[in-house]
Formats: C-alpha cells, sequence, structure tokens
C-alpha cells in the first residue's frame, strides 16, 4: 500500500479498482477495532489508514533520517489516538539505532 500511490494515479482503471479494493479490506479490519470514536467507526477507519499510508510515503521521501522518523511516529501516535488505542510502551526500534550509530561513526571518522 505504502509503496503504490503514485503507479496507481497514473494507471488505468482496473488498477485503481484494485487498489481500492485492498484499501477498503484495510479500513475494514481496522474498523474492527476503532474505540472512542465520535464519528462512524468507517470514517475513522478511514484516516488511519491515510494516515498509515501517508504518513510512511513522505516519512520514506525525506531526505533527514530523523526528521523521517519522527514523521512516521508523529502519524503512528495520531492514528493510535484516532483508534481509541493506546500506544505501546516506548521501545527502541533497533534499525533506527542501528542507523545513528552507523551515522554517527561516519561522521567521527570524516571529521577525524
Amino acid at each position: 500500500m505504502v509503496a503504490l500511490p503514485s503507479d496507481v494515479a497514473r494507471s488505468d482503471e482496473r488498477v485503481k479498482t484494485a487498489f481500492e479494493a485492498v484499501f477498503k479490506a484495510m479500513v475494514t479490519v481496522l474498523g474492527r477495532d476503532v474505540r472512542n470514536s465520535g464519528q462512524p467507526r468507517e470514517n475513522t477507519a478511514m484516516a488511519i489508514a491515510a494516515l498509515c499510508i501517508g504518513g510512511m510515503v513522505v516519512a520514506r521521501s525525506m531526505n533527514d533520517r530523523s526528521l523521517g522518523d519522527q514523521l512516521r511516529d508523529a502519524a503512528t501516535n495520531a492514528a493510535l489516538e484516532l483508534g481509541g488505542w493506546t500506544p505501546p510502551k516506548a521501545q527502541p526500534n533497533i534499525k533506527r539505532e542501528l542507523r545513528r550509530k552507523k551515522q554517527s561513526a561516519s561522521t567521527y571518522s570524516s571529521v577525524t
């Protein structure tokens, strides 16, 4: 879902219909667990799906990985809040930590 929106937008009706079917299935699955929403479950589930997909698309487009990580975390937290779900306890993202250590090491070696 994350890698396809730009290609789907430029595609024919068949491709758009297939993408739409998958998106609707995603909304249905998300809608089953939406809690405490002031609007219809389907509307909330659509917003959550859009945040998840759009947040990841934009985060992947950032040159600054830290900004991308921050954006993805913000979208995730907003989606969880919309759904009435409790965010998981903060757990370090192993890939993110390894990337930061690698960046720090490369910055250090280029300075010395």
